[in-house]
C-alpha cells in the first residue's frame, strides 16, 4: 500500500493543467462566457455533481448570468475544465479552441474527471474515510440581503466557523474576489450581480469508511445502500466525501441523476438513474405520490401497538437554519407508523411517509413524544423540558432560533482538542501506522507532508479529534422503495433486530 512513489495526485494534476493549455490558438477570434455556456446547453454529456470550480467571468453579459444556471451547470460538468481554468483567469477562450473542446467532449470526458479527481485524495485512519485538505474557490452572488453591507461583515455574520480576524486576512491576501477584482474589507456589496469568489485550504469532514453496497446495478438504475454519515451530494464541508464523488472515483459509476436525497446521517437505499428516460420515469411517480416507501427507525420507550398516523403540518423553525417544527400553516405531512418491536426502553418502528417534507419522519416522532434514540438534533433538550412532545417547546420562536445556533456551535467546539499550552501541530497528529490504509502509492512520510498545516488557514491553526461513532450514524434507515414496475430493498440494520442493545 505504500512506497517511495512521487505523489501522484500532484503528478495527475500537473499532466492535465498541462494538455487543457495545449489546446490554445493564438490567432482565432474570442468568444465570451455566456457563448461557451449557451454552447453547451446543447451537449448531453452530464458529469453529476462533479464540477464545483466556481466562474468567475470578466465581462458584464457573464457577471448577470443567473446563479442558479451558473451552479447547475458546474453541477452537470458541461463546461470543459478549460473553459472553466480561463474565465476564472479573466481570459476569453478562442473560437476555433471552443469548437475543437466541443468536439473532444466525449473523448475527454475521462480527462476532465481525473483533473477534479486529482484535486486531493483519500485515506482511512482510525475506522474513518478522511480527504486531504485542498485549495478550492467557492462562488456565491450577492444575496439581497447583503446588499449595503460591508464584505467583512457579511463574511463574520454568514461563516461563523471562521474567525473575524481569518475573514480579515483572507482580504487583505486577495483571497476574497468580487467579480474577479480584489478588494478591501470595508468593501461594500452592491447587489445580486456581484459574484463574490473565496480561495481557501479545504477541509472536509471525515465519514464513516463502510463501504457502500451496491444492490442493483442496470442499463437504467443504480440502486446503493448509502452508510450513514455520508452526504448524497457535495453540500458543506464535504465533497470528495460525498456519495456522488465516492461512486465516481472510487467504483466508476459517472453520470449519475440524484432522484431523491436522504439525511446525512440516515442510512439506508439511494437510486440513481443512468439516463433521462428511466429518471424520469421515477421522479414522475414520486411527484405523483405513487411510490411507496418504507423506513425503519428506533425510538425513545415504548411506541404505541397498531397503526399510528400524524398529519401535523412542518415549517421552518427559522428561515436562516435547515431545522424545522410542527406549526399552523406549515406545508402539509402525513406519516404511518407501525411498531415492529420493544426491548422495554425502545422501540423498533418502520415509517411510511406519504409525504416528502425535509426531517419530517424525525419531526413527527419528536411531536409523538418518541424521538429516534439518538438523533442529535430533535432528541435534545434545547426543544424544552418535553422536547417538543405535543408540539410544546415552551419558549419563543426566536428563543428557540438562538438556543439552536447555540446547540451547533457547542457540536463544533465538542470537535476541538483542549489547549494543553503545547506546541504540536495544530492539524497533524502522529498516526499509528496499523490503522492507516492510502488509497494512492505514498508512504508514511508523504502522507504527513501533505497534512502540513497551512499558516494562512484558519482551520490549521485549530487541533479537531475525531469524531465518536456515535456522532456518525442516527437510528433511521431507508428500507425499500416500490414504484410503477420496479422496486429495491437493502438489509435491515443491526439496530433494529429485536435481541439488539445499546452498548
Amino acid at each position: 500500500m505504500m512506497s517511495n512513489s512521487k505523489d501522484a495526485a500532484a503528478v495527475e494534476t500537473e499532466s492535465i493543467q498541462d494538455k487543457a493549455m495545449s489546446h490554445r490558438s493564438e490567432n482565432e477570434t474570442s468568444c465570451s462566457v455566456n457563448q461557451l455556456i449557451d454552447m453547451k446547453k446543447e451537449d448531453t454529456t452530464d458529469l453529476t455533481d462533479m464540477i464545483k470550480t466556481p466562474i468567475m467571468p470578466d465581462t458584464p453579459e457573464a457577471v448577470s448570468t443567473s446563479s442558479k444556471r451558473l451552479n447547475r451547470m458546474r453541477r452537470r460538468g458541461r463546461l470543459h475544465k478549460r473553459q472553466i481554468e480561463s474565465a476564472a483567469e479573466g481570459v476569453d477562450l478562442k473560437d476555433g479552441e471552443v469548437n475543437n473542446l466541443k468536439r473532444q467532449k466525449v473523448d475527454n470526458e475521462e480527462d476532465n474527471l481525473q483533473y477534479h479527481h486529482a484535486e486531493t485524495d483519500w485515506y482511512i485512519e482510525n475506522g474513518l474515510r478522511k480527504v486531504y485538505p485542498y485549495q478550492y474557490t467557492y462562488l456565491c452572488y450577492c444575496k439581497g440581503r447583503w446588499k449595503g453591507k460591508t464584505i467583512l461583515d457579511v463574511l463574520n455574520s454568514e461563516f461563523m466557523s471562521s474567525s473575524l480576524e481569518f475573514h480579515t486576512r483572507q482580504i487583505e491576501n486577495g483571497g476574497v474576489k468580487v467579480n474577479g477584482k480584489s478588494i478591501r474589507p470595508d468593501y461594500t456589496l452592491k447587489g445580486k450581480n456581484e459574484l463574490i469568489s473565496n480561495l481557501v485550504h479545504r477541509h472536509e469532514l471525515p465519514v464513516t469508511s463502510q463501504p457502500i453496497q451496491i444492490i442493483a446495478n442496470t442499463d437504467d438504475y443504480l440502486a446503493v445502500n448509502k452508510p450513514s454519515s455520508v452526504p448524497v451530494h457535495p453540500c458543506g464541508r464535504y465533497r470528495h466525501n460525498s456519495l456522488t464523488f465516492m461512486l465516481s472515483r472510487d467504483h466508476g459509476f459517472h453520470n449519475l441523476r440524484t432522484l431523491y436525497r436522504l439525511d446525512r446521517l440516515t442510512s439506508g437505499l439511494i437510486i440513481f438513474g443512468k439516463n433521462s428516460t428511466s429518471t424520469n420515469v421515477i421522479m414522475d411517480q414520486i411527484k405523483s405520490r405513487q411510490v411507496s416507501k418504507t423506513y425503519l427507525c428506533r425510538v425513545e420507550g415504548s411506541f404505541p401497538e397498531g397503526k399510528v398516523e400524524c398529519k401535523e403540518p412542518l415549517d421552518k423553525v427559522h428561515p436562516k437554519i435547515g431545522t424545522w417544527r410542527v406549526r399552523d400553516g406549515g406545508k402539509q405531512s402525513h406519516t404511518i407508523f407501525q411498531r415492529v418491536n420493544c426491548n422495554g426502553t425502545s422501540s423498533v418502528v418502520r415509517c411510511y411517509p406519504q409525504t416528502g417534507r425535509t426531517h419530517q419522519i424525525r419531526v413527527h416522532l419528536q411531536f409523538l413524544g418518541h424521538p429516534i434514540l439518538n438523533d442529535p438534533l430533535y432528541n435534545d433538550d434545547v426543544w424544552g423540558p418535553s422536547k417538543g412532545k405535543g408540539g410544546h417547546y415552551g419558549k419563543t420562536d426566536e428563543e428557540l432560533y438562538h438556543d439552536l445556533l447555540e446547540l451547533h456551535s457547542t457540536k463544533i467546539f465538542e470537535d476541538l482538542v483542549p489547549d494543553t499550552g503545547s506546541e504540536s501541530s495544530s492539524c497533524v497528529t502522529k498516526p499509528k501506522h496499523h490503522d492507516l490504509i492510502f488509497n494512492s502509492k505514498q508512504d508514511s512520510e508523504t502522507h504527513l507532508l501533505r497534512l502540513t498545516p497551512d499558516p494562512n488557514c484558519d482551520f490549521c491553526l485549530k487541533k479537531y479529534q475525531d469524531p465518536t461513532p456515535d456522532k456518525l450514524t442516527i437510528y433511521l434507515h431507508a428500507l425499500s422503495y416500490k414504484g410503477d414496475g420496479w422496486e429495491f430493498s437493502t438489509e435491515e440494520p443491526d439496530w433494529a433486530k429485536e435481541n439488539w442493545s445499546l452498548q
